[in-house]
């Protein structure tokens, strides 16, 4: 599994789709002011490592914040950011409103592979835990060609998310 499936695993989130990191000067302030991070997308019925045999609308709603750190290092948090998923084949538009308010951090180990830590309440996607709001502290990691080495693991509470729009 590339790198790619890092997108998926920060939060499925438009998140680090959303976010803009922040200008080089940002670094000697310690980060920019949490921006805007209202956004929607459409993830196809499937895409989350099977997960959601249906379409869903992904709407979030808050702030966010990227902070680039020494070394490479990288800290997302969302400060207030909702996300609301919506069943889009129901005819009722099942959808549930999730707080992730949670965050994550990136950074790369001696041997050349991207950690990413994630902690408090984050919506992930993870070829093992599938499609999920993490609640906790977990982490996964890629090597430094961006192939996965280590599925989602961690201490907390995975709750699957599309039977709660089914």
């Amino acid at each position: 599994m590339r790198m790619t499936s890092l997108v998926v695993a920060s939060v499925v989130s438009a998140i680090s789709c959303i976010l803009v990191l922040p200008p080089a000067n940002a670094q000697k302030r310690g980060g920019m002011p949490p921006i805007n991070a209202a956004g929607s997308q459409v993830l196809p019925a499937g895409i989350v490592f099977g997960e959601c045999a249906f379409d869903v609308r992904l709407d979030t709603d808050g702030k966010a914040s990227t902070i680039n750190l020494p070394g490479g290092r990288v800290v997302m948090t969302s400060p207030g950011l909702h996300a609301t998923l919506t069943n889009l084949n129901d005819p009722a538009m099942k959808s549930v409103t999730l707080n992730i308010t949670g965050q994550i951090r990136r950074s790369t180990d001696s041997n050349g592979d991207t950690v990413v830590v994630m902690t408090g309440r984050n919506l992930l996607g993870d070829p093992d835990a599938g499609f999920v709001l993490a609640i906790g502290s977990f982490s996964i990691k890629f090597d430094a060609g961006g192939m996965l080495v280590q599925p989602l693991i961690g201490h907390g509470q995975l709750t699957k998310v599309c039977p709660l729009i089914s």
